[in-house]
């Protein structure tokens, strides 16, 4: 992960959503505003020092897994989920696709099945990473924005540019549940197979590959599903329709 002062506001909470901490004690509810310049202009623009802040972006902790999730900004729930989806991109399916790849297979019949496989698995792939894509370019940004605004009174949520409930309902979202059971499909169609050596080692070294994938998956899909999703659905229905009792965006308010 490389961060620079030359990138813009939103790609450096792309890929470190808890620099929205830094950002907010330097600059107060402004960057959000300005997602589209580097930070090196927010910075200038309001005479801070752009080394300094950086410095302090690039210090960040990465979250620790047994978090309290429910005590922090949901920030810091994105930041652990991002992470996951860097290592799910760039470590865990490259390694397993490189694995199931080996060019001492042989051509047929074992090595056939094996390159079924990979295009199934290929398929996967391609459907993740547009997964993936969704939720780092609108949900993720358009959750932060949300909660940002029960800290910032001046903030818009910017309704008019969706919807977090609503993209949860629509059908072309697919949780990482959906992509886990066609991991277990894979997994089956190896098992199933009769393989000689050395098709039955790359198959079952790529099981063992699948398995811990599955369980990091499941485990990641459960902190979407259980502790993100809600709180998100609960803090834009407040914004958009200020009807969730205890969920109060300025507790002082009297309606």
């Amino acid at each position: 992960m490389i961060l620079s002062s030359s990138q813009t506001i939103k790609q450096i909470l792309r890929q470190r959503p808890m620099a929205a901490e830094v950002l907010e004690e330097e600059f107060g509810y402004l960057f959000w505003d300005r997602m589209e310049i580097p930070l090196s202009n927010l910075c200038s623009s309001v005479g801070r020092d752009t080394h300094s802040v950086l410095e302090k972006i690039l210090a960040l902790p990465i979250p620790r897994i047994d978090t309290d999730w429910e005590k922090k900004p949901l920030y810091w729930l994105i930041d652990h989920l991002t992470l996951d989806h860097i290592d799910f991109r760039e470590k865990d399916m490259p390694a397993i696709l490189a694995m199931m790849e080996d060019e001492r297979l042989p051509a047929y019949p074992e090595g056939y099945v094996v390159k079924l496989l990979i295009q199934e698995f290929r398929h996967f792939q391609a459907d993740f990473h547009k997964h993936m894509a969704e939720e780092e370019e609108f949900l993720f940004p358009k959750i932060m924005r949300n909660e940002a605004c029960f800290r910032h009174r001046e903030l818009d949520p910017e309704t008019f540019k969706g919807s977090v409930n609503l993209y949860l309902k629509l059908e072309t979202h697919k949780p990482e549940e959906e992509f886990k059971r066609m991991i277990i499909s894979i997994q089956e169609k190896l098992r199933n197979q009769h393989l000689s050596r050395p098709v039955a080692e790359l198959a079952q070294r790529t099981q063992t590959a699948l398995d811990s994938f599955a369980e990091r998956l499941l485990k990641h899909a459960a902190l979407e599903t259980d502790v993100l999703f809600p709180r998100a659905g609960r803090f834009e229905q407040e914004l958009y329709e200020n009807i969730v009792p205890g969920l109060s965006r300025f507790p002082g308010d009297q309606k």
